[in-house]
């Protein structure tokens, strides 16, 4: 078995055999653990502040997350056994140079979910011991930059304990839910378009995980199933995340959604706030460990000359730095921040699907990669700009949307167009070259 060191050497270079360890249950582990946190919480309470009943915002929370997890089951299985992580893997569809594109936008992704659970956590370890926000916005962001330093095994190490830590913290958290069911005011339905809404809200924030996720099975053997690597990460995923949101719903539908997250954890916990409070910096630490690990990979797939182990230092240190400027306006922008997102991976999750289903994900093609694969990078683009008529953010809307009664759809166009148009252009370019060879 090989050893695991406590500082990780690598940074994105291919995993060799003599280092690969570990099981596919280690995904269970780290997505399960990576999502009890608030931001989930806040998509559930999303619903009802839309104007849902509780109904409505259940389906949607169970709809989006059976969507959601699968696409990051599926991307986690494309990566099975590659030895390479998800950004640095996907060379081998956009090129080298191709494969910026997408690096630079999970650099910014990761980095912008790591500022939003280091918001929250912050001001839950402030209020928790009364300290400075700043203060406990720093203690918070060193906990994970420790982390992110370390690397890949004890970030598995870290999340494989907090499922216990953190499942029985929310075990209380859910009990006072669910006491709380019977104090529930009287809600009409909601429009279909805002159950749209908060739809494109709960895939958005799940499948926003689909270009991390070989990061976090890029030790495993080369005899692991990739069927197992489907199936823990989309348990991990899934069950994690409709937990967390199911519980932020029932908090949304009491009406206190319009209080900060600390605000809405004082008004169910009550006596119990501390323990709650103690959740959420938990559950900032677990995700952020991940965003954080993600973000540096992504960030030295852009070909940046920086050890992995610096480059860890220098965005948990910008993440914190945006937390502390953005925090006064998070709430306000949680909502956008989520459904951009999905703007971008949508199109991106279908273009990595076909070209998995045509084998051209491999370790071998994405290390020689070079240059710009036009096909790819090309959809990829065909697939964003699609999706603009279907937008529904405060900032635009689409003339779909507004057809939708502000409903937002665009992440099945951007899945949809995304690999349409990958799969024609593709088809052009083998055509071409078979022409080019014959002749």
């Amino acid at each position: 078995m090989a050893q695991k060191a406590l500082i990780e050497p690598l940074g994105i270079e291919w995993v060799p055999p003599g280092k690969r360890h570990g099981t596919p249950s280690q995904l269970f582990s780290l997505w399960f653990s990576a999502n009890l946190g608030m931001p989930a919480w806040l998509v559930g309470v999303l619903g009802p502040i839309l104007g849902l009943d509780l109904i409505q915002t259940i389906i949607a929370i169970v709809l989006g997350n059976i969507i959601a997890s699968l696409l990051v089951g599926l991307t986690a299985k494309t990566g099975c056994g590659q030895g390479l992580a998800q950004l640095p893997l996907s060379r081998s569809i956009f090129g080298r140079r191709g494969n910026y594109l997408p690096a630079f936008l999970n650099t910014l992704s990761a980095i912008g979910w790591y500022t939003v659970n280091t918001a929250v956590g912050g001001e839950a370890l402030a209020h928790l011991f009364d300290w400075p926000l700043g203060l406990g916005l720093l203690i918070v962001a060193v906990g994970q930059i420790v982390l992110g330093y370390l690397g890949y095994d004890v970030i598995h190490r870290f999340e494989h304990i907090m499922v216990y830590v953190q499942g029985l913290l929310f075990v209380l958290m859910s009990y006072e839910a669910v006491s709380h069911l019977s104090y529930l005011p009287h809600a009409h339905a909601g429009s279909y378009g805002m159950f749209l809404l908060e739809l494109a809200a709960v895939v958005s924030y799940s499948f926003s995980w689909a270009p991390y996720a070989s990061d976090y099975g890029r030790y495993l053997p080369e005899n692991t199933r990739p069927r197992q690597v489907f199936w823990s990460t989309f348990w991990g995923t899934f069950t994690g995340t409709i937990w967390v949101e199911l519980v932020g719903g029932v908090v949304g539908a009491l009406g206190w959604g319009n209080l900060s997250p600390v605000g809405m954890v004082q008004h169910l916990m009550g006596a119990l706030t501390d323990f709650a409070l103690v959740a959420i910096v938990f559950g900032t630490i677990t995700a952020d460990a991940v965003n954080g690990y993600t973000a540096t990979l992504s960030f030295l797939t852009l070909d940046i000359p920086l050890h992995r182990t610096y480059a860890a230092v220098v965005l948990g240190m910008l993440g914190w730095l945006l937390a502390w400027v953005a925090n006064a306006h998070f709430l306000a922008d949680y909502e956008n921040f989520l459904l951009l997102l999905s703007y971008w991976v949508a199109p991106w999750i279908g273009i990595v699907l076909v070209a998995d289903g045509f084998g051209i994900i491999n370790k071998d093609q994405a290390l020689r990669a070079s240059g710009v694969n036009w096909a790819a990078v090309s959809a990829f683009i065909i697939g964003v700009l699609a999706v603009i008529p279907f937008m529904s953010t405060t900032w635009f809307e689409g003339p779909v949307a507004k057809i939708l009664d502000n409903g937002d759809t665009g992440y099945y166009i951007g899945i949809l167009v995304g690999s349409v148009a990958y799969r024609l252009l593709l088809r052009i370019k083998r055509r071409r070259m078979s022409s080019q060879a014959l002749s």
